[in-house]
């Protein structure tokens, strides 16, 4: 199931997404070139990660403090993913070895998440970017994709087992 919630007010979700964007370029991950996750049609697509691991401690804490919590479910891991104008990501199933997911968005108007019906790629249902909102996805198998970003768009993946 996939659903939608407000999470944060959209002046923190900007406070946030201003703090990640002052992050030295060295803190960002290509992942067409490391650890990509391969769309349907084997393309990689244009975005950036910073792992909790390699985040600055004061901002790792920050978005810890942050991440829904779900009866049942244990946060194992988050990742901020930058993409930049006209970035995107293929039709993809994830692959990295947890449950369930949410992305919290930090900005209004970047784009869009899209999952597709009965995993049917003819079937696409975008949910437009919205400062704060959190997209829950409690089935790892579910195809999804990212539409090209129409601004730098910044977004928390929140990783549970």
């Amino acid at each position: 199931m996939i659903w939608t919630s407000h999470h944060l007010s959209p002046p923190l979700a900007q406070k946030l997404r201003n703090d990640i964007q002052t992050l030295d370029k060295a803190y960002w991950r290509d992942r067409s070139r490391f650890n990509p996750n391969l769309g349907l049609d084997n393309t990689a697509g244009q975005y950036y990660s910073c792992g909790k691991v390699s985040c600055p401690e004061h901002l790792s804490n920050m978005i810890s403090l942050i991440a829904p919590e779900y009866t049942g479910r244990e946060l194992d891991d988050w990742v901020i993913n930058w993409t930049p104008e006209g970035g995107y990501m293929p039709p993809h199933i994830d692959n990295e070895g947890y449950l369930e997911f949410t992305v919290l968005s930090l900005q209004s108007g970047s784009g869009s998440f899209i999952w597709y019906h009965n995993n049917d790629t003819s079937k696409p249902e975008h949910i437009a970017d919205k400062a704060g909102q959190i997209i829950h996805i409690d089935d790892i198998t579910q195809i999804h994709a990212v539409a090209p970003a129409t601004m730098d768009r910044y977004v928390i993946i929140f990783l549970y087992r």
